[in-house]
C-alpha cells in the first residue's frame, strides 16, 4: 500500500528525533538534520510545524533547557558549564532562555524550585496545601502508545512520536488525552533498565489503527490518590518522593497492585514549563 505524505514525512521525523535525542549536547546544524531526516533544509522547518505546531529551532531549545534543569537538580555543575552543556555562548544569555521557560533564572531554580520546595514542605501545616491529594476513583484505561526504555527524563522522545504518528493518521483532536506509564522505581531499577510507556487513550482498541512497534496497556479501575502537579517535568521526581515519603505513610492507605500513570494536560509546545499540568495518579488497594 503506497503510504501517504504525511506519514511518509512523519517516519522521516522519527529518524530525525532519534537522532536529536542522542545528539542533543552536540552541535545541531539544519543542514546535517535535514540530511539526516532526508527533507529538503529549505523545507525541513516547514514540515516539521505542519507536523508539530512548533519549530525545530524551538523544540531543540526546549529539549536542551529540560535537561539543564535535570543538571541544575541533580548535579553540581558550575552555571558555565550547564550554559555549555545546554549549547549556549554565555551564561548571560542561557539565564534569559531558562527564565523565559521556567519562570525564574537557573541560579534560583537550583536553590528553590519545586524538587527544594517537596523536600522541605511537611504534612498537617499550611505550606502542605499546595501539594493537595485528592482521593477518587479511576475509570479503566485502554492506552496505546511507544515504550520507552531508559532515562524517564527522556520519554519525551517517544511522546514526539506519538503526537507525529497521531497528526499524520489524521486522529489528533481537542479532546486526545495522553498518559504516560512508569513501572520502575528510579531510586531502585538501574536507568537502563527503566520502562515506561508513551501513549494516548483510546476508546476501542479494536478498531484502532496501531502500528506492530505500538504497545497496548490497560489500566484497570482503581481507587488511586492524585496530585495535580503545575511547573517543570524535571521536577517532578520530587513530587514523587514527597508522595511515597511524607503523605502515603500518614495518609492511612496502601498502594495496590498497578503501576503509577500521569496524565498531562496541556501541551509542552505550546505553554512556558511553568504552566504545564499534570496528574500523577498511584493506584491504591480500595
Amino acid at each position: 500500500m503506497r503510504q501517504s505524505t504525511a506519514e511518509h514525512y512523519r517516519k522521516r521525523l522519527d529518524v530525525l528525533f532519534d537522532y536529536i535525542y542522542e545528539h542533543i549536547d552536540e552541535d545541531l546544524d539544519m543542514a546535517t538534520l535535514a540530511d539526516v531526516a532526508l527533507i529538503s533544509p529549505y523545507h525541513l522547518h516547514r514540515v516539521f510545524r505542519g507536523i508539530y505546531g512548533s519549530s525545530l529551532t524551538e523544540t531543540i531549545k526546549r529539549i536542551r533547557l529540560h535537561n539543564a534543569a535535570d543538571t541544575l537538580i541533580n548535579a553540581d555543575l558550575s552555571m558555565e558549564d550547564v550554559a555549555k552543556q545546554a549549547k549556549y555562548t554565555s551564561v548571560q544569555s542561557f539565564t534569559r532562555a531558562f527564565s523565559e521557560s521556567f519562570g525564574m533564572p537557573p541560579a534560583r531554580f537550583r536553590r528553590e524550585g519545586d524538587h527544594i520546595q517537596f523536600s522541605l514542605t511537611p504534612l498537617n501545616t499550611e505550606e502542605s496545601i499546595m501539594h493537595d491529594v485528592t482521593i477518587r476513583h479511576a475509570d479503566g484505561l485502554t492506552l496505546i502508545g511507544y515504550e520507552h526504555k531508559g532515562d524517564y527524563m527522556n520519554v519525551g522522545q517517544q511522546f514526539e512520536k506519538l503526537q507525529g504518528w497521531l497528526v499524520s493518521k489524521g486522529l489528533i483532536t481537542e479532546s486526545t488525552r495522553f498518559f504516560g506509564v512508569y513501572f520502575d522505581d528510579p531510586e531502585s531499577v538501574p536507568v537502563d533498565k527503566l520502562t515506561s510507556l508513551a501513549c494516548v487513550l483510546v476508546e476501542n482498541a479494536d478498531g484502532f489503527p496501531a502500528e506492530d512497534d505500538m504497545r497496548k496497556y490497560t489500566i484497570h479501575p482503581s481507587k488511586c490518590a492524585v496530585l495535580r502537579y503545575k511547573g517543570p517535568y524535571a521536577n517532578m521526581d520530587a513530587a514523587y518522593k514527597w508522595l511515597f515519603a511524607s503523605w502515603l505513610p500518614n495518609s492511612g492507605e496502601k498502594v495496590g497492585f498497578q503501576p503509577v500513570f500521569e496524565e498531562y494536560l496541556n501541551d509542552a509546545h505550546q505553554v512556558p514549563q511553568t504552566e504545564l499540568l499534570t496528574d500523577i495518579y498511584i493506584p491504591l488497594e480500595s
